[in-house]
């Protein structure tokens, strides 16, 4: 593949509607999850000239259907590596190929990374971290009610980023591993007002407000003001358009001791800015 000078993140989708995340260096254009069907995945990273052809691998957080539904469309498409925990491998597997037969009606089969057509299933644990190209990977387990889920550290010509969406709570480990990225994205789910006044069942409610729900804006807020240092490049992603808006989420990161703590929200089916770093 042709290199590019620097390291560029884009978020194509955050939200329950789909999630997908491009992160491009010099050697590697890869995806953190794939929730977008192929038009829309297209159309996203046509927006900005990213070629869909070069994606040469997917790092899967989890197999909730908003994260992996657009695995067996784009491998249709694009021979990719697709990293997943160990413990999702079997899950992940079949959500691409229940993806594939969907898009294409072919029967589907396991093919080596590098064919014209197919992937490699890649798995691995959170014992320690690993290589893709030029990037080395750390996966981190979060608390969310797919077990395992995982929220991405990637290091890269000098540079950290984080992907860290999809949690009910943080704690003392999140916060020393996220404390120095150049780029970080946090979800900033809902606000608790406005979820406990909307339309969503009470069970929904509890699921969304527990430990193993997601981040309300307060504590996406308090995660950020413990971090070593405030990241130069703050996205708030999975925002939800029932319990919350981009107003709203960054409100709360007005109230805190610190004052006003720079930030970019992301709301459901919008593309984020490209944000670039270089030497």
């Amino acid at each position: 593949m042709a290199t590019m000078q620097g390291v560029r993140f884009l978020t194509l989708a955050t939200g329950s509607k789909g999630n997908c995340h491009v992160l491009m260096t010099p050697h590697a254009q890869v995806l953190v999850d794939c929730g977008l069907g192929p038009r829309l995945l297209a159309k996203a990273l046509q927006s900005h000239s990213i070629d869909l052809k070069l994606i040469d691998a997917v790092f899967v957080t989890h197999t909730h259907t908003d994260h992996v539904s657009g695995l067996g469309p784009l491998v249709n498409r694009v021979p990719v590596r697709v990293y997943c925990h160990e413990k999702l491998a079997a899950e992940t597997n079949r959500a691409i190929h229940q993806g594939r037969l969907s898009n294409s009606g072919s029967t589907p089969r396991l093919f080596p990374a590098g064919t014209s057509s197919g992937y490699e299933l890649v798995p691995f644990s959170t014992r320690g971290g690993f290589s893709h190209r030029d990037l080395d990977v750390l996966p981190v387990p979060v608390s969310h009610d797919c077990s395992p889920t995982i929220a991405y550290k990637f290091y890269v010509n000098g540079f950290q980023l984080g992907v860290l969406t999809d949690l009910g709570a943080t704690d003392s480990k999140l916060t020393e591993v996220f404390g120095d990225c150049d780029v970080l994205l946090v979800e900033a789910n809902h606000c608790p007002q406005m979820l406990a006044q909307g339309p969503y069942p009470e069970f929904l409610k509890a699921r969304l407000r527990s430990s193993r729900g997601h981040l309300s804006n307060e504590q996406a807020a308090t995660f950020i003001t413990g971090l070593k240092r405030l990241p130069p490049n703050l996205l708030l992603g999975h925002v939800s358009d029932v319990n919350n808006r981009p107003e709203v989420v960054s409100a709360a990161f007005e109230r805190i001791e610190t004052g006003l703590i720079p930030h970019t929200v992301i709301p459901q089916r919008t593309v984020g800015p490209m944000v670039e770093l270089s030497r």
